[in-house]
């Protein structure tokens, strides 16, 4: 029995079918048996269970050795018990039956070997009993007196906690089964049962925008009984984290019982797919009472084709979608399929914002009076806003219409039939005085607030005009051929003097894929001649590729200059000519702006094969943003050592003294530094930053994108009157100076530095009505935009006025 263990192995081949003497006597010489196909027996045995073609008889072990191996193979095979028994959900619970088993057997034995007491004796039958009321019921040990043995006091204390621990883990599992089947069923059951609300599709930088937006509008016309639901692809505590976050700053002044905070609390945030039909049925898409899909982030053809696959979904449930649809694209050919995919051809309303975007960024470069005005014309959360009225039936003519209001502007008419240029609208602006006003016609009035158009009129279309007296209005395309001059009047040009002809200096940090577009609009408006400097890590093919892909016609004023680096480079950020672009060259060139634009890397980026879809040069949002107020800083330090010569100082005075500088160098140049963000959490850090909101003017395109997005959705025709503004070929608003309309003195040619001449807005008004215009407000050299009429002002050299022309 007891041999001499086994030396190291020799391998030896042997044919199969071999003795098994012979293979003992291999075996004790300390050789291993291997077949001749090169196979040892348990890879021979593993190799036939695993393919189950056959099965090998197992062969007897010829030693202790072998025996020892075999126990410790069979122990180990243990192992997968465990970790059946400890990862899987019904090994889990066999192993908790059999903990409490032997808990109540071990309180049976122990209970019984101690003597009981006088409760329960220590027969089996009664140690059983005893010992399950200590496991299931703590309360059991306070029957046991106080003058019971030690032993059976500690027994009964002992088996009482384990008993409630045990008991405290079984129940912890049931109330996790339960809590966590709950929100299994909350994700995959709920729905939405009540109708009336407005359904968001989809979550992105925009979604916190457009809710901010759509509680505005919702505050304005009163209605507060709607709810908002959004549903997104998204964890609904991560949504509802960056809701709370971004309301409860930029609200932070409200008052506890304003009714927005209703608003915000009727919120309902939803996670699920939104091209899936069951998601969308369950976020009551059937008997919703407006869709908003806004499209996403990324490449322009994708983010199209997403919402058209959303579309098809929505075309696709089993209740028809009945409610009016409202999709933001960025290619204009998507707008024909959307419509087609709807049952009711009028209920989908297909909105071009990023054209007209891109627009306004082009008058804040060149005049950033209009363009402040019409950002701030397009947002539910700024002061000025468009307002629809129906006129009061003793207002017979437009003329009589527009004086009949002491603070708000009468701006033009809702026709009944379209106008001529006015890009197929029935929007008639600047009308004259005499024209009749007929029946179904509305008014069109810009105010600061609704008090100033309440005291005139009752009657407010401004929020979902859904009067059957009144015909739908058509929204404007947003091509970009509305925003320049291929189709101007055929007016007199508007005489230029020799300042503004001569060329202006822009720099721009950045090229985003969609900069083609700008550049056309700027090119509309600067004189010949001018440079346009660039400086972004795409390479001139790079950028030169993304013209070809928006079809860019040659630039006829502008100059274009290119640099090549990282847009946040110290040393590439000096070689562009910043002060030229602030202050111009005199004589030579008058003042830009300086541009810094978010570029990211996967928007509008499939019209070129020579970019590829994971381009470097651009981020995420948050990243972009970064980027940018970077650049912004180090631009501010590179202006901050040209404003003048700095004395000597220790270390830590020359720091703070070159912050100094600094923000005294671009503060007094805020108006011409345009610093684009995208991210509503960088516009939560600008909001409490007081030292970078003098830096620079901060263009939130995104949420400007929005603001277009809800004036379209709200009410079509504030839309078109928006996008009518902003075209050359119509009425547009425009600043001019105040001298212009003033009558000729005959003493003095000019305003002198002290003079000011005291005129009435009636006076004004009736002045630029000669011109075929209108007069909105005015501008003083040291005061921001006023808009509305009034009595008196003080006008003097340098103030401007903002017309209609």
């Amino acid at each position: 029995f007891f041999q001499r263990p086994c030396s190291p192995m020799e391998i030896s081949v042997v044919p199969d079918g071999a003795d098994v003497k012979e293979d003992k006597m291999r075996c004790s010489r300390g050789q291993k048996i291997v077949p001749e196909d090169g196979r040892t027996q348990s890879q021979k045995s593993n190799f036939a269970g695993q393919n189950g073609l056959f099965r090998e008889k197992k062969r007897r072990t010829c030693c202790l050795c072998c025996s020892l191996k075999e126990a410790v193979r069979t122990w180990f095979a243990l192992r997968h018990w465990r970790d059946w028994l400890q990862g899987d959900g019904r090994g889990q619970l066999v192993s908790l039956l059999a903990a409490a088993v032997i808990l109540i057997g071990s309180g049976t034995v122990v209970w019984s070997a101690i003597g009981g007491d006088e409760n329960a004796n220590s027969s089996w039958e009664q140690s059983s009993w005893m010992s399950w009321g200590l496991f299931f019921d703590p309360g059991t040990q306070t029957g046991v007196s106080a003058g019971a043995p030690t032993k059976v006091k500690a027994t009964a204390l002992i088996f009482s906690v384990l008993g409630f621990l045990y008991n405290l883990t079984f129940l912890g599992i049931i109330v996790e089964w339960i809590r966590s089947s709950m929100d299994r069923w909350s994700k995959t059951k709920s729905r939405i049962w009540y109708g009336n609300h407005i359904l968001i599709l989809g979550w992105s930088e925009k979604t916190l925008y457009l809710l901010n937006e759509l509680f505005e509008a919702l505050r304005s016309s009163g209605d507060f009984s709607v709810s908002v639901v959004v549903l997104a692809e998204r964890e609904v505590s991560e949504m509802h984290q960056e809701v709370q976050q971004h309301f409860y700053q930029i609200w932070e002044g409200l008052s506890f019982f304003d009714r927005r905070w209703r608003l915000l609390n009727s919120l309902k945030l939803r996670e699920g797919i939104t091209h899936e039909g069951d998601a969308l049925e369950r976020a009551g898409a059937s008997h919703a009472q407006e869709i908003i899909i806004l499209s996403r982030e990324g490449d322009q053809r994708n983010a199209d084709l997403e919402t058209v696959r959303v579309m098809v979904a929505l075309s696709s449930l089993r209740q028809p979608v009945k409610c009016k649809v409202f999709a933001e694209v960025q290619m204009h050919e998507v707008e024909t399929v959307l419509r087609r995919l709807h049952p009711d051809p009028t209920g989908t309303q297909v909105i071009h914002a990023r054209a007209a975007c891109n627009h306004i960024l082009s008058l804040l470069a060149t005049d950033q009076t209009v363009g402040g005005m019409i950002t701030d014309l397009c947002s539910f959360t700024s002061g000025e806003e468009l307002y629809v009225i129906q006129p009061l039936p003793e207002w017979q003519t437009f003329g009589q219409a527009r004086k009949a209001f002491d603070r708000a502007v009468c701006i033009g008419v809702e026709a009944t039939k379209k106008v001529a240029n006015a890009h197929g609208t029935r929007i008639d602006l600047c009308p004259s005085d005499d024209r009749p006003m007929e029946a179904q016609e509305r008014l069109l009035v810009m105010a600061s607030n609704w008090a100033d158009v309440e005291a005139s009129t009752s009657s407010l279309f401004h929020w979902r005009s859904v009067d059957p007296d009144f015909m739908p209005s058509t929204l404007v395309s947003g091509e970009q051929n509305v925003f320049t001059k291929a189709n101007a009047r055929s007016s007199s040009p508007i005489p230029v003097d020799a300042e503004g002809a001569r060329k202006r200096v822009y720099v721009v940090i950045g090229w985003p894929a969609d900069f083609a577009e700008v550049l056309a609009l700027l090119d509309e408006k600067v004189p010949p001649g001018t440079e346009v400097h660039v400086l972004s890590e795409r390479s001139e093919a790079q950028r030169s590729a993304l013209c070809a892909g928006k079809g860019q016609r040659k630039l006829r004023n502008i100059n274009l200059e290119h640099l090549v680096g990282p847009r946040t480079s110290r040393k590439m950020l000096a070689e562009l000519p910043l002060q030229e672009a602030l202050d111009g060259v005199e004589g030579e060139s008058q003042p830009g702006a300086i541009l810094i634009l978010a570029q990211l890397a996967n928007q509008f980026m499939d019209l070129s094969e020579q970019i590829a879809d994971d381009d470097e040069v651009g981020d995420d949002t948050l990243t972009c943003d970064s980027a940018c107020l970077t650049s912004l800083l180090v631009i501010a330090d590179i202006l901050g050592e040209t404003s003048g010569p700095r004395m000597s100082t220790p270390e830590a005075c020359e720091l703070l003294e070159a912050r100094t500088y600094s923000l005294e160098a671009v503060s007094q140049k805020k108006s011409k530094i345009i610093c684009e963000v995208l991210d509503p959490r960088t516009e939560r850090v600008l909001w409490r930053n007081e030292n970078l909101k003098k830096m620079a003017y901060f263009f939130r395109s995104k949420a400007l994108e929005t603001g277009i997005f809800m004036m379209a959705m709200s009410e079509p025709a504030v839309f078109n009157t928006l996008m009518i503004l902003m075209s050359p070929s119509c009425p547009s608003m425009q600043v001019r100076p105040v001298q212009e309309f003033l009558p000729p003195r005959d003493t003095v040619a000019a305003f002198d530095e002290d003079a000011k001449e005291a005129k009435t807005w009636s006076n004004l008004s009736d002045a630029v009505r000669k011109r075929g215009g209108l007069l909105l407000g005015w501008k003083s050299q040291y005061e921001e935009c006023q808009l509305g009429k009034d009595k008196q002002h003080d006008w003097a050299e340098g103030d401007m006025l903002i017309v209609i022309l």
